[in-house]
């Protein structure tokens, strides 16, 4: 009995140290070539933010805020879990014309119980990305790799404060559309050209709206 048991321990602790993945696109395997996607900040996050939306879809994506940022969730396979978790490093480096450019590269690592259904997971997570940041046509080989800093992109939620803005400026603008078309018909009852019903009823369709 307790040589079943010594010869588990090791193969239990081979089982778990099994049970995660990791992957990078800053190096492609079998090359010492540094690769960076000197895209904007918002633009490395959506490709980290859309990789998890797509391949897990329907899971809750959390936010990973701490010195190097991105996003993680989870799936279950019965009774066994699996997490996954993109992160989007900023960087610099020296490119083929002697120009230091900054630019990101993504991370994608995974960890659970569910060992060969949370592997093809996280791979099938990094094609995406890297297919995503190759899409982009913005990938820089570089030298002399160095870790750079955030813009301070309003990455929370996969939206930008200009796209925030944008949404912001759309609402005010539909609210006071509809409060002019009232205006309008307002006036239009009181000539006499429409009946109260039909005014209270376009009064309703209009503050449906808003």
């Amino acid at each position: 009995m307790k040589c079943r048991y010594f010869l588990f321990v090791p193969f239990l602790a081979t089982f778990l140290n099994g049970c995660s993945t990791h992957f990078s696109t800053l190096q492609a395997e079998g090359t010492s070539t540094k690769i960076i996607c000197a895209i904007k900040e918002e633009q490395a996050f959506q490709i980290a933010y859309s990789a998890i939306a797509t391949t897990l879809p329907g899971r809750k994506i959390s936010e990973v805020d701490g010195p190097i940022r991105g996003y993680s969730t989870y799936f279950r396979f019965v009774l066994d879990t699996y997490t996954q978790q993109v992160l989007v490093y900023p960087a610099s480096g020296i490119d083929a014309e002697g120009k230091r450019v900054k630019g990101y590269y993504f991370e994608v690592s995974g960890s659970g119980s569910s060992v060969v259904q949370g592997k093809a997971k996280n791979e099938k997570l990094f094609e995406r990305v890297s297919e995503s940041a190759r899409a982009t046509g913005k990938s820089v080989a570089v030298t002399d790799l160095q870790a750079a800093t955030y813009d301070g992109a309003k990455w929370r939620l996969n939206q930008s404060e200009e796209q925030k803005a944008s949404g912001n400026a759309a609402a005010t603008n539909s609210k006071e559309d509809a409060l002019n078309s009232l205006e309008r018909l307002k006036h239009l009852r009181d000539q006499g050209v429409i009946s109260d019903q039909e005014f209270e009823k376009k009064k309703k369709e209009l503050l449906d709206r808003i």
